[in-house]
């Protein structure tokens, strides 16, 4: 176990014996890493601070041997290319990140932190083991260093502040024969300071020794003359008066107990079943006491972990705890005001009607200054935005803030340093776990087809199975029959539930700006897996730069997700809900353009893409982009085919669409992705069958004899005799057939060029069967029709 001590002579123990660390310089970088509390220092400032205004040469260099050096003894057993866990480098230069408890200095705060509230013997115990770890000056050998002045000072105070602590813990517990050497020890350290002398005064007066009280408060009078040619404090010449007059009330309100403050416990109750999320309680731990914004979609559980880790860390916060649903989304449009939260948690802490101000900036003031001394726990509910939340945080760091939102409240992060915690939904185990745990291993296993089935369909989101759940009296089989059957999210509401999905889901809906709430419904129309910013523009016919902004306010209240840069994901069930909306406020007329847009935007990317592989590639069969559409476009080959590659799943759910609603959208379809079905990633197959349902679809002779060539090609590149797919019987004798009634229509059409592409595919075919001689003769009559194709063109 590591300790770094500060409270005198600065000094490494290892498992409590000394590391010895060889150079003053070194020990000093050390020093000042401690004083900056983690915070990382500055390279060039250590420079500054080891050698002033002229560092030698190589000081850079000299200072990386220094943190070398300290690393071996921070971490004798780190492997050689170990990473540095204690002390690391982090721009702009290094930071000291010990374990807690680690720095004496941490473990006197901490524990003087702790003895606020308690009572007097609880006080006394605390302060007395804090004052223990003081071992003389702090930061000894650099003490009279510039850069150790304040944090010398600081922990002087700290010091000094403990020790009087100590003394009026003891006149509450009526030992003044132990306060009075206490006493005249801070007099005799620093005579100039007041309260040192009040506290002698009062022990000497307790122990009915009021002459020497008042001999006490006139050397007091003295001194303070003598040294700075002032009058004493008037409130000590107060007590010096009531001492005089021997009034007792003075002396007892000084020295009775202090009333124990109100101690709040105001956390609602937690969830009885708890399953899942250890990692993020593991992450709330390590970022508290501190601000911590948990965020996430409706329904996923953030309120639940909130309470769940508040609950449980609850004891490390003696001064109580506040809490407040600040009704960001709700059935209610209007949210918490943040004067009126300070306004119940003010008088949650005690202070009285008429003292608590008018306007909501001096609440916050009021608030501040009361939790100043106090390590309280704040739950903020349900935030609506960053400002609604900022007049209730407290000033002090010892107080934790949990906010739970459904935006990423980034403003937060950025501007006050929260600690963001996003919450995903529940992985298919963790799905399972909270099933087991809400209605019993024996019902949740019993049918494990249908349990793995309800939890696809709830797609881990926590009130979801939570709904499904409360029909634990049907077997899993029913329950799944029943999400099976039902439209849309009609499987999920549950009769006396009002906070079902769809009012989860409409809470945060509500809040949409128009343009916002018009994406939300459109790109639930959009039947792939995720979505692009251009995709999502089509879709809402707008400008890209407009749809990436509506797509980023989307995710900022967790409808939908950024699962990489500007690619986004819809939540299965956030998925249904837009449907279901889109179909109550959008016309039918409306919703079948946006579809129509997203296939004109596929169709002509991948067109794009198909000309930027074969820019010379003739006829051009997908030509430009309807008005409105904006499709990719691409600078290379291989920019094209990874833009394909990222799409490919969305282009094969499109085909589906298409299959379905649009087949005239086939043709020009296998066109555009033929060169990369067939030629850069042989999904073979996917090709065949779109090129079989696109000959279903058309009856122009063109583009029938374009397919024509697509099938028999592609089911020569398949090299096997038996086409077992269900798409059509044959084999390579088929891919024959196919590509000898390619030459013949192009014949009938007089497209010459389509002829010669056809005997070269045959010659191909004639080469992979091994006819040597049938191929020849196809390659001869392909460059004859070109050749006669050219001598006709017109000079």
């Amino acid at each position: 176990m590591i300790e770094v001590r500060v409270l005198g002579p600065v000094t490494i123990l290892l498992d409590g014996e000394p590391v010895t660390v060889r150079g003053n310089q070194a020990l000093a970088v050390l020093a000042m890493l401690a004083a900056a509390h983690g915070r990382p220092v500055a390279a060039d400032r250590l420079i500054d601070r080891l050698w002033g205004a002229a560092p030698p040469a190589g000081a850079a260099a000299v200072l990386q041997s220094h943190v070398s050096r300290l690393r071996r003894s921070l971490e004798p057993h780190r492997p050689p290319r170990g990473a540095a866990e204690l002390l690391v480098s982090e721009a702009p230069g290094y930071a000291l990140r010990l374990p807690a408890g680690a720095l004496d200095a941490g473990r006197v705060e901490q524990g003087v932190r702790a003895a606020d509230g308690l009572p007097p013997a609880g006080a006394l115990d605390r302060l007395r083991a804090a004052l223990e770890l003081w071992r003389g000056r702090p930061y000894e050998q650099f003490a009279d260093h510039e850069w150790a002045a304040a944090e010398v000072a600081r922990l002087t105070e700290l010091h000094h502040t403990a020790r009087e602590r100590v003394v009026a813990a003891l006149l509450r517990l009526d030992r003044a024969d132990e306060a009075i050497p206490a006493a005249r020890a801070l007099t005799a350290d620093d005579p100039l300071r007041g309260e040192p002398w009040r506290l002698l005064a009062l022990a000497l007066w307790a122990a009915s020794r009021s002459g020497d009280a008042l001999a006490a408060l006139g050397e007091h009078r003295r001194v303070v003359a003598d040294e700075l040619g002032l009058d004493p404090d008037p409130a000590l010449a107060a007590l010096e008066q009531a001492i005089r007059e021997q009034r007792a009330e003075v002396l007892e309100a000084a020295v009775r107990p202090a009333p124990s403050p109100i101690r709040p416990a105001q956390l609602p109750r937690a969830a009885p079943v708890f399953a899942g999320r250890a990692s993020e309680l593991r992450r709330l731990d390590r970022h508290t006491p501190a601000l911590v914004v948990i965020s996430g979609t409706g329904g996923v559980g953030k309120t639940t972990l909130a309470l769940r880790w508040a609950h449980r860390a609850a004891e490390r916060y003696p001064d109580g705890q506040l809490h407040v649903d600040l009704r960001g989304f709700g059935p209610e449009d209007a949210a918490a005001d943040p004067g009126d939260v300070l306004a119940a948690f003010l008088g949650a802490l005690g202070v009285p009607d008429q003292r608590i101000p008018p306007s909501t900036p001096e609440r916050t003031a009021l608030f501040r200054s009361v939790l100043a001394a106090r390590r309280m726990l704040v739950v903020l509910d349900n935030a609506r935005d960053s400002d609604q939340v900022r007049p209730l945080l407290p000033g002090n760091p010892g107080c934790a803030v949990v906010v739970t939102s459904r935006s990423h409240l980034i403003d937060l992060v950025v501007t006050d340093g929260a600690h963001p915690l996003r919450l995903d939904a529940f992985r298919p185990a963790e799905s399972v776990a909270y099933l087991r745990r809400r209605l019993g291993d024996e019902v949740v296993d019993a049918d494990p087809r249908a349990r793995d089935a309800i939890v696809e369909r709830c797609g881990g989101l926590p009130l979801a199975l939570a709904l499904v759940c409360a029909r634990g009296a049907f077997p899993l089989a029913e329950i799944d029959a029943e999400l099976a059957y039902a439209d849309g999210l009609d499987g999920f509401a549950v009769a006396g539930v009002k906070h079902d999905l769809r009012a989860v889901f409409s809470w945060s809906y509500r809040r949409l700006e128009p343009l916002a709430a018009r994406m939300f419904r459109l790109i639930a129309l959009h039947p792939g897996p995720d979505l692009s910013i251009a995709a999502a523009a089509a879709l809402a016919g707008t400008e890209v730069a407009v749809a990436r902004a509506l797509l980023r306010r989307l995710a900022d209240d967790h409808l939908l997700a950024e699962h990489r840069p500007g690619r986004f994901v819809l939540h299965d069930l956030v998925r249904a809900y837009a449907r279901e909306t889109a179909g109550r406020v959008d016309p039918a007329e409306d919703r079948a353009a946006a579809v129509t847009r997203l296939l004109d935007f596929a169709l002509h990317s991948a067109g794009n893409a198909a000309r930027a592989q074969h820019p010379f590639r003739r006829p051009v069969m997908v030509g430009d982009a309807p008005p409105g559409v904006g499709p990719v476009r691409f600078a290379d080959a291989a920019a094209a085919i990874g833009w394909l590659d990222l799409e490919y799943d969305n282009i094969t759910a499109l085909l589906e669409l298409c299959r379905a609603e649009r087949p005239g959208h086939l043709p020009g379809f296998v066109w555009a992705l033929a060169p990369y079905q067939q030629d850069v990633r042989f999904h073979l197959a996917d090709s065949l069958a779109l090129a079989t349902d696109a000959l279903a679809a058309t009856d122009d002779r063109r583009w029938t004899s374009y397919l024509h060539h697509v099938v028999g090609r592609g089911l020569l590149r398949l090299n096997r005799l038996a086409w077992d797919h269900a798409y059509r019987p044959g084999g390579l004798d088929e891919a024959r057939r196919l590509f000898e009634e390619h030459i013949e229509i192009n014949k009938r059409w007089h497209n010459a060029y389509g002829a010669a592409g056809g005997w070269m595919e045959l010659a191909r075919f004639h080469q992979r069967a091994g006819d040597r001689t049938a191929a020849a003769r196809a390659r001869e009559q392909a460059l004859r029709v070109l050749g006669t194709a050219r001598s006709d063109r017109p000079s």
